[in-house]
């Protein structure tokens, strides 16, 4: 079930009515409705998770039950050894047990069979065909980011177990994000939600604008994108470079797309999720980037992990270290590969050197200043630098492996003939320069303050003619987001 079909639409639909009409008809009592409401929407988020394998209902209440429990123990003792060897259970479970074994035994059981053959050994390891759970990333980093925020004593343990389980399987975030943590969900838990305090218009154009980058920009331009992908030796150093920079299209239009759509879904449920993505092509850097782009994995990595190893309150080796290694983790956290392995540890090496030259100008030049005139000129060379790094290491988070990764940014970089066919540039060209448009738009609406004044008859007279262009513009299939394999 995914957001942009009839059957979601049908699905949501119950469960508007229910949530907002039908339970407190029948349950007049306010604090029995408040807790007659979170129970719905926990069955609901557990059938919406069933509905792709109902097996897998048990994965989720299972890493539910580790932590509700386990932080529940720490919050209680004093004795701080106890809570460590707690917290330790909690992230064996947690990384090892669940989210290792369903996402990196098979890569980790192949690559050390193939190592011992290597040495003159025989296999080890049996190779297990393991159905990876839809969205395992995001639920198991969200409940154990609860876990470790008790043991840090940021937040009280949840007494209510429908309340934490609520959290860490609301549906509308939880297969592909964004991550959310305890302490900026649970308070919301805690008030009474009134229809009329619904932003109506706002969950639209979040919806709307969702269903855009998603159904009508990322999946038109996926089957060009997979095309060169899967073959880069027939296609020229133009068609490498369109496909480099359509799934740089794919990639941030899908994966927002969700975002948006699953923004819009909670708010008409009361529930606000935390901003994900802010027009990540307009940074001037590759540190701004990920300051931009899946804002909430940045931030867990960050908080849970750089701030874990002891961030920038270290020796200066141990703190660049900790920069590298954060994005390190990030590259791992996609998934089970190679290709995954290596652009997180690229993309962390950008990282580290913009830290050391931001720390060489602090000492160096302590008060050089850029003219205003200056850096607007230098403005596009920053961006077209973030840009390049995007596009160009972005072939490597796609590619199958490393052979086909290298292959195609070698014909980007040295020019080789090969096919372009007229409709990839037909389809792609528009795409691209939507994204631009879109960045344009959202810089001057998010972050310039312009505001977007429509009249309410005009904006809701236009939601037919609106439904009626993305039914023509829509491609015949269904193609699944990219980050439910994450």
């Amino acid at each position: 079930m995914i957001f942009p079909t009839l059957e979601f639409f049908l699905f949501f639909s119950f469960v508007f009515v229910t949530h907002w009409y039908i339970l407190p008809a029948l349950i007049p009592e306010p604090k029995l409705r408040k807790s007659s409401i979170h129970i719905f929407l926990l069955i609901m988020s557990y059938i919406f998770y069933m509905s792709w394998n109902w097996k897998f209902g048990g994965l989720i209440l299972l890493s539910t039950v580790i932590d509700f429990f386990l932080a529940d123990l720490i919050f209680e003792s004093k004795d701080q050894s106890f809570r460590k060897k707690m917290i330790v259970i909690s992230l064996v479970l947690n990384l090892v047990f669940i989210l290792g074994f369903f996402k990196y035994y098979g890569f980790l059981s192949e690559n050390l069979n193939a190592f011992l053959v290597t040495l003159g050994f025989p296999s080890l390891f049996p190779i297990l065909k393991i159905v990876l759970p839809v969205g395992i990333s995001f639920y198991t980093f969200q409940s154990l980011s609860y876990t470790i925020d008790v043991y840090r004593g940021a937040i009280p343990s949840e007494k209510n177990f429908i309340k934490f389980a609520l959290f860490v399987s609301f549906f509308p975030q939880l297969v592909a994000g964004p991550i959310v943590t305890a302490k900026s969900f649970l308070p919301q838990l805690q008030t009474e939600k009134k229809i009329e305090d619904i932003p109506f218009r706002k969950a639209i154009r979040y919806f709307l604008m969702g269903y855009f980058k998603k159904v009508v920009l990322s999946d038109n331009i996926s089957p060009i994108a997979d095309l060169i992908f899967k073959n880069p030796d027939a296609y020229s150093t133009e068609a490498l470079w369109l496909g480099a920079f359509l799934f740089w299209v794919q990639v941030y239009c899908d994966f927002s797309g969700y975002t948006d759509m699953a923004y819009s879904a909670a708010l008409l449920l009361g529930y606000e999720l935390p901003e994900n993505f802010r027009m990540p092509y307009i940074s001037q850097s590759v540190t701004e980037h990920w300051r931009r782009w899946h804002i909430t994995l940045s931030s867990w990595l960050r908080d849970y992990v750089y701030i874990s190893l002891g961030g920038n309150r270290v020796g200066l080796f141990r703190h660049r270290f900790n920069v590298w290694f954060t994005m390190f983790v990030g590259g791992i956290w996609h998934g089970a590969n190679w290709t995954f392995l290596i652009w997180g540890s690229i993309q962390g090496g950008f990282l580290l050197i913009e830290s050391v030259l931001k720390e060489w100008k602090a000492k160096l030049f302590p008060n050089l200043t850029v003219p205003d005139s200056w850096d607007k000129l230098l403005t596009p060379v920053r961006v077209l630098y973030a840009s390049s790094v995007a596009v160009t290491f972005g072939v490597i988070f796609r590619s199958a492996n490393i052979e086909s990764a290298l292959k195609m940014i070698h014909g980007m970089y040295i020019y080789q003939s090969g096919e372009l066919r007229p409709y990839m540039l037909k389809q792609g060209i528009p795409a691209i320069l939507c994204v631009i448009i879109g960045h344009y738009l959202g810089w001057l609406i998010y972050e310039k303050g312009k505001e977007l004044k429509i009249p309410a008859w005009l904006e809701f007279s236009l939601y037919p003619l609106i439904a009626f262009c993305f039914a023509v513009l829509s491609p015949d299939g269904e193609i699944p987001f990219i980050y439910f394999d994450f």
